[in-house]
């Protein structure tokens, strides 16, 4: 008895003493549109925010023949990605026969895979969803929750101290003999020995929870920082350097994501100027990028760099420049200003329902020529019918997304190396784009659109308000 009420009494101090920790900011969902075989599916997969946690999975068919939708994550790649455990079934939604939903425990940080299995009436198929695990956070409490453990750990220890007194007073008396001075005496001494040895149950339980706690900040997701400066010469340098992230992470082992190891975006902090630019790796998370025309002015860089193991991080920095005449865009670099104007225009096609954070959403946009004609001439650009970047208005927010979604094709290919099951998205209808993306949370964001059109790059923007 007296063991299991030390048991409680210690992890009622776990609990009340835990703290939480700051969470990573950004859009860590996932959003893949892919083929399973003959079924297109748009899935997304909602990481937890402390790992080990559980994943959400929502898996929206296209057609009305599925009957069967089940889900197990597993190692992006290595020989743990060979042998799947038992599969979980995703439930059918009530309100929404071709949405499908499961949760999945995701036990450890780095690069997972969901793994959807659809069977219908056109046989089976298998779409593999990369999702990098990064802990953003601890689990916090609610301030009642701590209240009301804090209650109840003090009645608990408490009634322990009671009983204790009670056992040493009474312990000896006889039937129908009534306490003396030495059995109060006995009372007490037990007492305060009781009182002593509860209190040093709490106070090393809260030392042995703070060292845990400490461990797991650790633990919690640090992304690479980013220092830029620029040369005379008008070149960006940016050092890429690790906080001290405790999960094995390298700075040697950036892959090509669409035939360039880093995508850099640099924004004004109005959001009215845009530019995509490619830095070349000059040595081990070094990148350096001869600059364009830029008006004097602050800058906001987000750089998109892909691992070997198909974890894709972004890192963001600063820059505070005079006016640089700059050297002539090349290549996939390119640029948008608020007041450029071009024959070629990109229109938002919307319906009348309002944005809402964490809701699953596919952006289409068409391509028209300056007599508000579709196009029939896009081009890919890296390889895809179109990029979409989504970025709050307070920059906290960012995210790269494709017509496939918001995974890297580097990552996508370690999910599925034979690359058949997503070729689909390769090929866009002549003059329309669609990404699915999900907002994160609430806020004003503007969305960057670019598709290729007869050799040329082609930018815009368009503001969304989500509530």
């Amino acid at each position: 008895m007296i063991k299991r009420t030390c048991i409680a009494i210690a992890m009622l101090c776990l609990l009340v003493f835990q703290r939480p920790a700051s969470a990573h900011v950004g859009s860590p969902d996932v959003f893949l549109e892919g083929m399973a075989g003959p079924y297109r599916l748009l899935v997304t997969v909602r990481p937890p925010k402390a790992i080990p946690g559980v994943a959400d999975v929502d898996v929206l068919t296209t057609s009305d023949d599925v009957r069967d939708v089940r889900i197990v994550p597993l190692p992006l790649a290595g020989a743990g990605a060979q042998f799947a455990p038992v599969a979980d079934r995703a439930a059918r939604a009530a309100d929404d026969q071709r949405l499908f939903t499961g949760h999945l425990w995701l036990m450890s940080a780095g690069a997972w895979q969901v793994r959807v299995t659809v069977n219908g009436d056109r046989g089976e198929g298998t779409l593999s969803v990369p999702v990098p695990t990064l802990p953003q956070t601890t689990l916090a409490m609610s301030m009642a929750v701590r209240v009301v453990l804090f209650i109840l750990m003090l009645l608990l220890a408490s009634g322990f101290v009671a009983i204790v007194s009670a056992m040493a007073r009474e312990a000896k008396l006889g039937d129908g003999e009534s306490l003396d001075a030495g059995a109060r005496r006995r009372g007490r001494i037990a007492g305060a020995i009781a009182a002593v040895a509860v209190s040093a149950i709490v106070f090393l339980g809260n030392m042995w929870w703070t060292v845990e706690a400490t461990a797991y900040s650790r633990y919690v997701y640090k992304p690479l920082t980013a220092s830029a400066q620029i040369s005379p010469d008008a070149t960006l340098k940016l050092l890429l350097q690790d906080p001290g992230w405790i999960a094995s992470r390298r700075l040697d082992d950036f892959v090509n994501d669409h035939g360039h190891l880093m995508h850099l975006f640099v924004v004004t902090p109005e959001l009215d100027r845009f530019w995509h630019l490619h830095p070349s790796e000059t040595a081990t998370g070094a990148f350096e990028q001869q600059l364009p025309a830029l008006p004097a002015g602050k800058y906001e860089l987000f750089g998109d760099v892909v691992h070997a193991t198909g974890v894709p991080e972004t890192v963001t920095s600063q820059i505070d420049t005079g006016a640089i005449a700059g050297a002539p865009l090349t290549g996939d670099d390119s640029s948008w200003a608020a007041n450029d104007a071009s024959p070629t225009k990109i229109v938002w096609v919307r319906d009348d329902q309002p944005l809402a954070p964490r809701k699953l959403t596919t952006f289409t946009f068409r391509v028209e020529d300056d007599k508000g004609v579709p196009v029939q001439d896009l081009e890919l650009y890296m390889g895809m019918p179109g990029h979409a970047i989504f970025v709050k208005r307070d920059r906290k927010v960012f995210a790269h997304v494709h017509p496939s979604g918001s995974a890297p094709m580097a990552a996508i290919e370690l999910a599925m190396p034979s690359a058949a099951s997503h070729m689909a998205h390769m090929t866009a209808t002549p003059s329309t784009v669609t990404f699915p993306y999900g907002f994160p949370e609430a806020g004003d964001y503007r969305i960057f659109v670019q598709v290729k059109r007869a050799g040329a790059i082609v930018t815009g923007a368009f503001d969304a308000v989500v509530r």
